[in-house]
């Protein structure tokens, strides 16, 4: 394969935040999508830039710009990310990824 082949399959998921009568807070699913991108390495400039932030950048992953919907969540490898950062860059757009604790199943209208 070559290094800038598409390599990678993942989910967007758009949500929405909802509060059940209790007072619980959930995440409502309004749009998943499925795309193939590129995964990117993390430089270390912005891997040590990031935890100077409080924050630990897991993963990045390039995608054409024209399917990214503004999704702040991603399903990949059987993990949830969480969309920090991203970059437009041609016709391309870079998400940089945090690992969340989340599961498929908190997540409401997941099939």
């Amino acid at each position: 394969m070559f290094p800038s082949s598409p390599n990678i399959k993942l989910i967007l998921i758009k949500v929405i935040e909802q509060t059940d009568l209790i007072g619980n807070n959930y995440y409502q699913i309004i749009s998943k999508k499925e795309v193939i991108g590129i995964n990117k390495s993390i430089s270390s400039k912005e891997y040590y830039e990031s935890k100077r932030e409080n924050y630990k950048m897991d993963m990045a992953v390039k995608i054409n710009a024209f399917l990214y919907d503004g999704s702040k969540y991603v399903f990949v490898n059987h993990k949830i990310y969480q969309v920090e950062r991203t970059y437009l860059n041609g016709q391309f757009i870079e998400l940089y990824l945090m690992e969340t604790y989340m599961k498929l199943g908190d997540f409401i209208g997941y099939s």
